[in-house]
């Protein structure tokens, strides 16, 4: 019985085994954020091209049209997840090593916990920010993109664009793989911090008016910390991707559902 309760536990570590670590973690994570954008942009302008014999007005063909953002993220993330767990393959790990394991109904309990610590944290720094940092603006506006979607359809593509996609590939490269790989090596506190500047960093740039979106790096950073809480806390990825997914339902109702 006792030998059979060791081989279980072992094989269950087996299972949440992290083969890589920080230098990995890192790397992979920035060079997946690069070179799935440029190969998507590739093949976006490739099928403009042959459409229209050129590729002049393809920046606003992409910015106009729902249908190729759609499929744009949709690419994007595709092969985000694609390379990650090509990379598990390599490493001989799991799905298990990221947090992908067997959903629970006590993660939603988790994930709604999650969310509201996290809307405390935002709004409470926020505030303050905006009232002792004069160019702190919490009222900028965040690009999006999809600005142009109006019928059912488009919104239906919009919101998988926005709210199931992007909670799924970002929690699995960030808060499975990247704090995965850190954790090996550092202390919760200072992987959690590193990952969350990580993240944080590129929705810097998606100020509707230019300059840096400081309000969207708080708002991730913020999400991120508290991400990384429930993955340490919880050892699965559910509660976070379902907290993601709340977080950016609250942007998508804001943005495209209350007008």
């Amino acid at each position: 019985m006792l030998k059979d309760s060791s081989k279980q536990a072992t094989e269950k570590n087996d299972k949440n085994k992290v083969t890589w670590g920080p230098l990995w973690a890192i790397s992979l994570t920035l060079g997946i954020y690069l070179v799935t954008q440029v190969i998507a942009v590739i093949l976006f302008f490739a099928y403009y091209y042959l459409l229209h014999s050129n590729g002049k007005e393809f920046n606003n063909w992409l910015n106009k049209s729902i249908y190729a953002q759609f499929f744009y993220v949709l690419i994007i993330e595709i092969q985000s997840v694609g390379i990650v767990l090509l990379f598990l393959r390599w490493k001989k790990a799991t799905i298990a090593s990221i947090g992908l394991v067997k959903f629970k109904a006590k993660d939603i309990l988790y994930s709604l916990c999650g969310f509201g610590v996290y809307i405390l944290i935002f709004y409470a720094t926020a505030q303050a920010l905006s009232s002792f940092v004069k160019s702190f603006n919490i009222n900028q506006q965040q690009n999006v993109g999809f600005q142009t979607a109006n019928n059912t359809t488009e919104l239906v593509l919009t919101f998988f664009s926005l709210v199931v996609l992007p909670p799924i590939a970002e929690e699995i490269i960030f808060r499975g793989f990247l704090f995965g790989g850190l954790r090996k090596k550092m202390k919760f506190v200072y992987a959690a911090l590193l990952v969350s500047v990580i993240f944080a960093m590129p929705h810097l740039l998606e100020s509707q008016s230019g300059g840096l979106l400081w309000v969207a790096g708080l708002d991730t950073f913020t999400l991120s910390v508290v991400s990384c809480f429930l993955r340490e806390k919880t050892k699965t990825l559910w509660p976070s991707i379902i907290m993601h997914s709340l977080k950016n339902f609250l942007a998508f109702s804001v943005i495209f559902l209350i007008h």
